[in-house]
This record gives C-alpha cells, structure tokens and sequence, in this order.
C-alpha cells in the first residue's frame, strides 16, 4: 500500500541528496537570516519525523533521544545537546528512516490507515486520519522543509538545483 507516496518519498529523499552534497559540517548551524532554520535543524527534523512515521506504522524508532529534543516540534534551532550530529549522521539517519518507514508500508493494513491519527497538534485539520498523516509526514511535510533548505541555499549565494 501507499505505493504513489512512497515514489514521492524515494524524490525527496533524492532531492535532499542533491541539495546537502556541497554543504560542510561547518556550515550546518549557519543561520543566513534571523528566523531561518540551519541546515543542522533541517536535517535533524527530517530524521526524527522518520521515527514519528515508524511509531505510527507500529515498527521501532532509531533517533537518539537527543534529537527528539533537539529536532522535535517546537524545538528551537541551535539549542542542542553536545556534541551536535554530524551532517553523514543525519543524513544516514534519515536514509536508514526512509528504508524502515518505505518497508513497513507494505503491511500496512486499510483499517488503520483509515483509523483517527493520534496528533493532537493536526487535531482540526484536514488531516484525520493515519493515512493523511503518513502522507503528511512522508511527502508534504518532508517537502516543506526541503523547501526551506532550498531558501538556506539561495541565502548563501547558491545557484537552485531544480
């Protein structure tokens, strides 16, 4: 099941590729501009939502607990336990993340894709259920921050990939 947001998930994890190959473990905590999300923020949220889409297809999370913190919703960019991920971790992690989330899709039954999601933050929106969510966390969500790591790239004087 969810064949079409897998493919969508296997482009974005391309497009991250392709956007962090010439960025250095230094410049990972760069903040361009006031407000915008470093790379390090980006990185470690995409990782850690990896493991939000493994807890809800009911497989086993592979975060360190850290990153949680540090990553999570409502976290704050640059306010991060020592030492701080490297940008191979994070983007291993977020591989590793997308190989787990990918695999456990295929088992994933109609009947909890069609259940009510567990967030309360989404309570409200169109998102309602695993399903919506899972799509979310695989392809709207991901691709959001991709986006913001697009306008990182354009802030440090880098020419747009796509």
């Amino acid at each position: 099941m969810l064949e079409q947001q897998c493919r969508l998930y296997r482009f974005n994890l391309a497009v991250l590729e392709t956007m962090t190959a010439d960025i250095t473990d230094d410049e990972l905590t760069h903040q361009p501009a006031p407000g915008t999300n470093p790379p390090i923020w980006i990185l470690g949220h995409l990782a850690v939502a990896t493991d939000y889409a493994s807890k809800t297809l009911g497989i086993p999370t592979a975060c360190p607990k850290a990153w949680h913190v540090d990553f999570g919703p409502g976290s704050t960019p640059l306010k991060m336990h020592d030492p701080a991920p490297t940008k191979d971790q994070l983007l291993e992690a977020i591989r590793n993340g997308h190989a787990r989330v990918t695999a456990a899709t295929a088992n994933v039954t109609p009947e909890l894709l069609a259940a009510p999601h567990p967030v309360a933050l989404l309570k409200g929106t169109p998102i309602e259920t695993v399903g919506d969510l899972l799509t979310h966390l695989m392809n709207t969500h991901e691709a959001m921050h991709i986006g913001q790591l697009s306008m990182w790239r354009r802030l440090t004087g880098r020419k747009p990939l796509i």
